[in-house]
């Protein structure tokens, strides 16, 4: 067989994979998108991000979020981002959680310092009645060194609006993947993810969610008219402390088109 076919076939074996996961895994996120800090000027994109813990006691078993978005890089250094977020509890049904309105700013041009940064703001406008909005802020930043990428996403939410009282102060979090850049459409490679919470739990591990495991991320061409590409991650991330669940399995699928 020739060369590009067999490129081809690994191709679309690792699309049909992704969309495999995403059937199994994410009908409806215990675990979040990692962001690099990079814009894609005069792209559009529809996102799907979901995910799903997975856990021998019922009250960590089953929880789901997932989210539909909107993208587009409206100028060289911003992005702009609509979508829709649901959740659902363990042993409950799936309910709209929210709608965000994000952007995300790339402070300079990718490879201009050692290292590339960024920063995402964005706020969550609750759909349930007693649920407070939410703002986010996170700093991202990203590294090549050889055929080795590594992108880390460190910040917090807090929550604001009529019903925050009484909430507490801002829960952080941190997020880290290395991946080796094997090809363009297949990037194995390595995430962590933590929910640090509050301020009074940043000395206490066990009562922080902590979770790692193996990911894979690419971008796919294939058959695509010029100028479109499907990008995907997927990772399976196991607990690392007692309050996490023993497993999290999430994944993105996104269609991306130039304008």
């Amino acid at each position: 067989m020739p060369l590009t076919n067999i490129k081809n076939s690994h191709k679309y074996a690792v699309a049909a994979t992704a969309f495999i996961v995403l059937a199994c895994i994410a009908r409806e996120s215990a675990a979040d998108e990692l962001y690099s800090p990079n814009v894609e000027y005069r792209e559009f994109s529809i996102e799907y991000n979901g995910s799903r813990a997975f856990d021998r006691i019922p009250n960590k078993d089953g929880a789901q979020e997932s989210a539909l978005t909107l993208e587009a890089g409206i100028t060289p250094r911003l992005e702009a981002e609509l979508s829709a977020a649901s959740h659902k509890e363990p042993g409950g049904s799936s309910q709209l959680q929210a709608r965000e309105v994000e952007g995300r700013y790339q402070f300079f041009e990718s490879g201009e310092r050692w290292l590339d940064a960024g920063l995402l703001v964005a706020y969550d406008f609750a759909v349930q009645g007693i649920s407070p909005d939410s703002l986010e802020v996170k700093l991202l930043l990203q590294k090549d060194i050889g055929k080795f990428t590594s992108t880390a996403n460190i910040g917090f939410t807090q929550n604001v609006g009529n019903h925050s009282a009484h909430s507490g102060g801002p829960d952080y979090v941190f997020l880290w993947n290395t991946r080796y850049r094997y090809s363009l459409g297949f990037q194995p490679g390595i995430e962590i993810q933590s929910d640090l919470g509050q301020g009074h739990q940043l000395g206490s591990v066990n009562k922080q969610e902590h979770n790692i495991g193996p990911a894979v991320y690419g971008k796919l061409f294939g058959p695509l008219p010029l100028g479109q590409a499907i990008k995907y991650q997927a990772a399976y991330l196991f607990g690392a402390s007692d309050a996490a669940a023993r497993g999290i399995a999430r994944v993105l699928v996104e269609y991306e088109m130039h304008f």
